[in-house]
């Protein structure tokens, strides 16, 4: 073969100016306009894409011995001048990540030009000093359909704000400025479809209120440290139910110093109320709130819970069971429900009681609608053995429970799945499965 063939013939430069830009909008900005020097066929193609991702960290090396003031003014003259010579008038997908707090000024001109172009998803994530707050011509856009905001955002909410067409809010421990900013700013999103919201103890939304008619997936983490660290599929849209939308780290009352429990406001508790009749799903990892009001969930089909004992002290902890039966309550029309082994745990060390306590009834979740269990993070202890036999023992309709035991030790296992091959099972196609330390599954009929 002649050997000058593949270098006589580009086959990627040959294509059309459309197929190119929307091939390198998947880079990084910093790459994309790095495809300028490759050939005058590429010199101004970067100008033409949609989706544009500033990040300082990826453009500014750190380890290079410049001054912080000259690494901003790099990354400004940077990003003022692709927005500046960036041809495209609609701008698809914007993302900023930025960590210089002496920025702000800057930023907020940023926003605004995309806005301007009628962005549709807008991505912020500020790693600042102090938090940075949006310009007001930000609280009234049409275009948006995707909103993520993370960590160093103040939100001074308007009288008026309107999203009229966002259908995905990722909220990821911001601040906010009144104590019903979050529901003023749900109530401008008529028809929000996905919600996600990571919260830390210290943003005095005391009653969080999710009321949203078209709302289909919610995912609420909420712990005392508000590191629950929301992982790495944010970029996804949640569009099958059997994937789940986000996975967060156990995160126990324990993770809290004495020092910080005293300055909790004695007068004061945190609540969760969600009024959405057409969420199918719902993910709560919640280590601080003290009641939950569920209303209106008829349409919910999937559901993770994963909460504990607050830090109030023993009687929060006795007090616990109550809200976990009210909760379940609340989506009491759930097919597939997951637990975690801290959900059914009490910690018999600071509390008398050493066995799973009966609810007073079988919740209607349990006893006509519920097909599917999973249970996490199983560490075997009698309050959660309990509350399996409950569920099999009530679950008439149940086809599915399994249980992950894969931290435990070698032969931890065997005494534990004794116990759960006796269990009588209300439903007798239930399909029950124990997934070992080893990696086998152990399969009882």
């Amino acid at each position: 073969m002649d050997s000058t063939y593949g270098k006589s013939r580009d086959r990627i430069s040959n294509l059309p100016d459309a197929v190119l830009c929307h091939i390198i909008s998947f880079l990084p900005t910093k790459f994309a306009v790095g495809t300028s020097v490759l050939s005058k066929r590429w010199r101004y193609l970067w100008a033409s894409i949609p989706n544009l991702d500033f990040d300082d960290d990826l453009l500014l090396d750190r380890d290079k011995p410049i001054g912080d003031s000259e690494r901003s003014i790099c990354f400004k003259n940077f990003v003022d001048k692709v927005l500046l010579h960036g041809s495209i008038s609609c701008i698809r997908k914007f993302r900023l990540k930025c960590s210089d707090h002496e920025l702000d000024s800057a930023v907020n001109s940023w926003i605004c030009t995309a806005l301007e172009r009628n962005v549709q998803d807008l991505d912020l994530y500020f790693d600042t000093e102090y938090p940075i707050e949006l310009p007001p011509k930000f609280f009234f856009c049409k275009t948006l359909v995707v909103l993520k905001l993370s960590f160093s955002i103040f939100l001074d909410i308007p009288s008026s704000i309107w999203f009229p067409s966002l259908k995905v809010l990722h909220l990821r421990s911001v601040e906010f400025s009144t104590d019903d900013s979050a529901q003023k700013l749900l109530s401008s999103c008529p028809v929000l479809e996905e919600l996600v919201i990571e919260r830390w103890r210290w943003d005095e939304q005391w009653v969080f209120n999710v009321s949203a008619p078209t709302l289909k997936s919610l995912a609420i983490y909420f712990s005392v440290d508000g590191l629950a660290c929301i992982a790495e599929r944010e970029d996804e849209l949640v569009d099958e139910l059997d994937n789940e939308l986000l996975v967060a780290p156990q995160v126990g009352p324990e993770d809290e110093s004495e020092d910080e429990a005293e300055d909790e406001p004695e007068d004061q508790k945190y609540k969760l109320v969600v009024d959405a009749p057409n969420l199918e799903y719902l993910s709560i990892t919640d280590f601080v709130s003290e009641d939950y009001l569920m209303s209106n969930l008829s349409s919910l089909v999937k559901a993770y819970v994963n909460v504990g004992p607050t830090i109030r002290g023993i009687d929060d902890q006795i007090l616990y069971r109550g809200r976990i039966y009210e909760l379940l309550r609340g989506i009491s029309n759930v097919k597939h429900l997951s637990l975690s082994g801290e959900t059914l745990h009490v910690n018999k060390d600071e509390c008398e009681i050493e066995e799973w306590t009966l609810p007073l009834q079988v919740p209607t979740c349990v006893e006509l609608h519920l097909n599917e269990v999973e249970i996490k993070k199983f560490d075997g202890l009698d309050y959660e053995l309990g509350a399996i036999e409950f569920l099999l023992k009530n679950a008439r309709v149940l086809k599915k429970m399994s249980i992950d035991c894969r931290d435990w030790r070698d032969g931890q296992e065997f005494c534990v799945c004794e116990k759960l091959s006796g269990f009588t099972r209300a439903s007798r196609s239930c399909e029950f499965s124990v997934f070992c330390h080893c990696g086998g599954i152990r399969m009882f009929s």
